[in-house]
């Protein structure tokens, strides 16, 4: 009630009221949660186009803790996740399946004059095909951890310092394009909803012990698959360490 408002009209549209600009037409994402209160609003503008955005205050659900299985999650830039059970998760690389069109449409915005028109047309179509990449992303990952707190109870994952992947100049372009911080942050939060459990664990040697018989296999990060030689114990690599993560817990 302090300068905005959410309404509605007579046929149900909803209106945002702003102060000193009035009823705008918005297209409502979705209805509000019962005995919500919107507490504070963000109004942003990017790429051409207005968000509204409503921080609520919601009551605290009582949430019941998930009876599902335990699993250990490898993350990493092969295979963006490996179960302990075996599943893997491939890397869609966005950004590098858009880099070409991307570089076309960069060197086409540095040609023009800073400023000008045409640069800002131009900067307009980079600042969309990076919004896309983003979107797709976020799109997947959002999908991905859905899925993993509706079927596991617990899950285990290394508690990493992403900081390595992104300041190596030979990892950074696949590191932030797999994003998997942002995996970690929509993970959490959902699987606190959810009463699924998210703990971490040292991720030490992880991927050179066998995990049928403890013995340290060394590897270089080359080799993908797994094989004991004392055990006979083969896998993939990533699958291997995931059920190492999982032991650990």
């Amino acid at each position: 009630g302090d300068g905005c408002k959410l309404r509605f009209n007579d046929r149900g549209r909803a209106l945002f009221y702003i102060q000193n600009v009035g009823e705008v037409k918005i297209k409502y994402h979705r209805p509000l949660p019962d005995g919500a209160e919107i507490k504070h609003v963000i109004f942003k503008r990017r790429n051409r186009k207005w968000y509204v955005c409503l921080a609520l205050k919601l009551p605290q659900p009582a949430v019941q803790e998930s009876a599902g299985p335990a699993v250990g999650i490898d993350m990493g830039l092969h295979h963006l996740l490996a179960l302990s059970d075996g599943t893997t998760v491939d890397n869609p690389r966005w950004l590098r399946r858009s880099l070409a069109r991307l570089r076309v449409a960069q060197r086409r915005m540095m040609r023009r004059n800073k400023g000008s028109r045409g640069w800002r047309e131009a900067a307009y179509q980079v600042a969309r095909m990076h919004e896309r990449i983003a979107n797709q992303r976020r799109d997947f990952w959002h999908k991905v951890t859905r899925k993993l707190v509706d079927t596991y109870g617990l899950i285990v994952l290394e508690d990493l310092r992403l900081t390595f992947m992104t300041t190596n100049r030979h990892l950074a372009l696949s590191a932030h394009d797999a994003g998997l911080a942002e995996f970690r942050q929509l993970l959490a939060y959902k699987a606190e909803s959810a009463g699924t459990r998210v703990v971490t664990v040292n991720p030490a040697y992880t991927s050179q012990v066998c995990a049928a018989c403890g013995t340290v296999v060394e590897k270089d990060l080359s080799v993908r698959i797994h094989h004991c030689h004392f055990c006979g114990y083969t896998a993939d690599r990533d699958v291997n360490a995931a059920q190492n993560i999982l032991y650990l817990a």
